[in-house]
């Protein structure tokens, strides 16, 4: 296996949002999810279905690198489009560890899951990204600060497109520098 991940991908981008969506929603993710993986980053996400599966589908169809941390003991509960599973049956625990495995959080929609996963992103200092064309929480935050910890605040795009400009941005301005902020709690 000759696959180097440091030279393949860029970074790893974890995406959060609701497990049950509408078309408009599966469509607008699962564009999110060709355009993550046609500009090098591998996807984390909750491994399951509605905004999960859609993302992984897109990066799919891209041949890009998907992790699923699911909230199971079995592996074979994540959706058909994960490439790595990471079983963490602890339920809504396992939100902690999807957003520490991104270097960025991109958040679509969502309802209390996605919240605990944005607040969660917020105390760990990872840039959040809120999806603002699809109602729930990433929506309801977006440019906006959970609280005055932080000086930047979860920034909001409209579109699939945006969204990975924003992310590309955020990659730009964080070259060289530690994504382990732990220190700083």
């Amino acid at each position: 296996m000759n696959f180097d991940f440091k030279k393949e991908c860029k970074g790893v981008i974890a995406v959060i949002g609701a497990s049950e969506i509408d078309k408009k929603a599966e469509q607008i993710t699962v564009e999110i999810g060709r355009l993550i993986a046609k500009n090098n980053y591998a996807i984390s996400c909750g491994g399951l279905s509605g905004v999960m599966e859609a993302v992984c589908k897109g990066a799919k169809q891209e041949n890009g690198l998907t992790i699923g941390i699911i909230p199971h003991k079995t592996k074979s509960a994540a959706n058909k489009y994960v490439d790595i599973v990471i079983p963490v049956p602890f339920s809504q625990a396992r939100n902690i560890v999807v957003v520490l495995s991104g270097d960025v959080v991109l958040a679509i929609g969502g309802l209390s899951g996605t919240l605990s996963e944005l607040c969660f992103a917020w105390i760990y200092q990872k840039p959040i990204v809120a999806l603002r064309s699809v109602e729930g929480w990433a929506e309801k935050l977006a440019n906006k600060k959970i609280d005055d910890r932080r000086s930047d605040m979860i920034y909001g795009v409209d579109t699939p497109k945006e969204a990975i400009e924003k992310i590309n941005d955020l990659f730009k301005m964080n070259q060289g520098k530690s994504t382990d902020f732990y220190n700083e709690f």
